[in-house]
Order: C-alpha cells, then structure tokens, then sequence
C-alpha cells in the first residue's frame, strides 16, 4: 500500500503537471472506486472545472479546483495515478481516465479495485470518514515527542499497533513503522505503555528521518507503486530491515527476525531492539 512518502512523491509530481489545467471528459470503466457522488454526476458535472492546486492528507490526495470543491482520491493498495500527455490505452485494470482540455490526462489504475475516488465541496470533507479521523501529519508542529508520549503511555497495545494507527499519526504504514522502530532501537511487539520519554524522542527523531529519506528516494516500490510517470521509487534499495529476514543485521550481524505484529508481516532485529 502506498505510505506516506509514495502518496507525497505523486503529490508533488501532479502539482507540478497539473496546475491550471481544466477537466474536459471523464470515462469511467469501473464505476465502484467512485463512493461521491454518483458516478454519473461526476462525469457530467466534474468537465469544465480548474485544478487549482494539489495537497496530501495523510494517504488522501486532495485536488482542489476553482470552485472550492475536491477531488480526493485514496489509492489503497494498488492504485496509481499516471499522467499521459498523448493518447492513452486502457487495459482490465484501468477505471478512469481524466482528460483535460489540452489534450493530457489523468489515468486511474488499480488492479485490486480498492481505491477510492471523492468529489465534494471542500466544507464537506468531513464526510469522508478515513480523512475526517486523521491524526496529525508527522511533519506538522502538532506531532512530537511528548505527543507520542502521551499516546503511548495510556494504551496496552504494542507499539507497532500504535505508530499504525492513522488516528494517532497520519499516514505512517507498515513498512516506514518497521524502519522507524529499527533505528530507535524498539521491538516492535513491545507495549506502547513501557516507552519512556527518552525512547519516544528517538522515535520521532526516526519516524521523520525515514519519512524524510523515503520521500528523497521517491518511495518504496516492492510491487505496484509507481509515479506519476510510471517510475519506480528506490528507497527499496535502502531498507534496513523491513524485507531483510535471515539477512545480517547492519549493527551487530544477527539474522533479521520476522513475526506478525498488528495482523502484519513485521521485520526487526531481536538483538538491536529491546
């Protein structure tokens, strides 16, 4: 699934393409990843409106137009959102294609059909119930190490449960959560309630250098991600131990564990992380 950094690398690759230019014809191949409105609506009425400029929250990608209405788009799994500047063929996996007035467009590609698509005016975002219950951003004054502290210290759950939750922080997911965990030098299985203050601020420290890296190396691709150009991200390359089970640990050359923590494939070394 598309983390954070992949969701901002397409952020920043559509606000530089996108800008300015107007909707002329929306086809829709597969009507179920549109939850608002009507899939008819949105192919009559979206035509004609503006991009005026492109924000992310958490993992939503929020296209603003002209007349204070958003399109928010979820890519879940395996969505892309891939921009053509000629003409454009559909295959199974395609379910729609934005086309703008200049010619270009705007493909949505999502072969586990879990993506969501949104059309709504920008007061009324809070209907979307994913977005609405949002965490802060980890980039954002509001997220800190005594933040995390106080999260962590009223809850049982293990830790990895907690940095997972998008009501706690924003767009953080398995494979930055397993990264961040490994450099503060926390299991990830331990009870979020046993971190102290001085762990917390490691962990913050880690959470915003993954991020910050993975956002530098345009993202992770293990499978589906792509750009909005259809590149691959490389920070693959530079996973330190999500993936890295039986490899030699880079601190002390332990075998990397793997286990299920939270319902998900979870990457740790059991020397490191205490």
């Amino acid at each position: 699934m598309p983390e954070l950094p992949e969701v901002e690398t397409i952020r920043r690759d559509l606000a530089a393409l996108l800008g300015g230019r107007i909707f002329a014809e929306v086809e829709i191949y597969y009507s179920g990843s549109i939850k608002i409105p009507t899939a008819t609506r949105l192919q009559q009425e979206l035509p004609g409106r503006k991009i005026t400029t492109i924000n992310r929250r958490g993992k939503y990608l929020l296209i603003h137009l002209h007349d204070d209405t958003v399109l928010v788009i979820h890519l879940r799994m395996t969505g892309q959102l891939l921009f053509c500047e000629h003409n454009y063929s559909p295959d199974k996996h395609t379910h729609m294609v934005f086309h703008f007035r200049d010619g270009t467009a705007l493909v949505f590609h999502d072969v586990r059909k879990f993506g969501t698509i949104y059309w709504l005016p920008a007061h009324a975002l809070g209907q979307i119930k994913g977005l609405s219950t949002l965490g802060p951003e980890p980039f954002s004054p509001e997220f800190n190490a005594d933040y995390l502290f106080a999260q962590a210290k009223r809850r049982k759950t293990s830790i990895k449960a907690l940095l997972l939750k998008q009501e706690v922080i924003a767009g953080l997911g398995n494979i930055y959560a397993d990264e961040a965990l490994y450099r503060a030098g926390i299991r990830p299985d331990r009870p979020a309630s046993t971190l102290n203050l001085e762990e917390c601020k490691k962990l913050y420290q880690s959470i915003c250098e993954v991020l910050n890296e993975a956002i530098y190396w345009r993202g992770t691709t293990m499978s589906d991600y792509r750009d909005a150009a259809g590149g691959r991200g490389a920070f693959q390359n530079h996973l330190q131990v999500y993936k890295q089970n039986d490899k030699p640990c880079l601190r002390c050359g332990q075998k990397i564990h793997r286990t299920v923590v939270a319902g998900r494939g979870t990457y740790f070394c059991p020397s490191c992380q205490k």
